[in-house]
């Protein structure tokens, strides 16, 4: 299991219960992805805008995606690539829900989840958490 804590923004990261049953990839899916991060789910000024353009840096199998906190505040969400091109990353981390109150957000834990493929030269995976799901699609260039 890897994992890491720290109380800045992101709280937790790790693989546990998450990662397939294959190995971890070497620098096969390395290089430089770029692409659309589409909103699914949720509301821009909580999930970050409709559509982002993206650039992915795939180095030694693993990769960070810029997780947009709370807009436009980003953290990077550590992704690991397995040999078959599965990619898994998931977050813990606080986060206030202004809905919970009319006068102030009480603060939550919340999980962000980054599950995917990268097939050919294409990536593909949907990052879900709370409030939001997005689809990131990009291309090898």
């Amino acid at each position: 299991m890897l994992t890491a804590c720290g109380l800045a923004l992101a709280g937790c990261v790790g693989f546990a219960g998450t990662t397939p049953s294959v190995p971890a990839a070497g620098s096969q899916f390395d290089g430089s992805y770029v692409g659309q991060d589409i909103l699914l789910s949720g509301v821009a000024f909580l999930c970050g805008a409709a559509n982002l353009p993206e650039s992915i840096e795939v180095k030694n199998g693993q990769f960070a995606y810029p997780f947009e906190v709370n807009p436009p505040r980003v953290t990077p969400l550590p992704v690991q690539v397995f040999a078959d091109g599965t990619l898994v990353g998931q977050m813990q981390y606080g986060t206030l829900l202004e809905e919970d109150s009319p006068w102030f957000g009480f603060p939550r834990i919340d999980w962000l989840t980054l599950r995917g493929r990268i097939t050919g030269g294409a990536l593909d995976a949907t990052i879900t958490n709370i409030r939001c799901v997005r689809r990131l699609m990009a291309q090898r260039k």
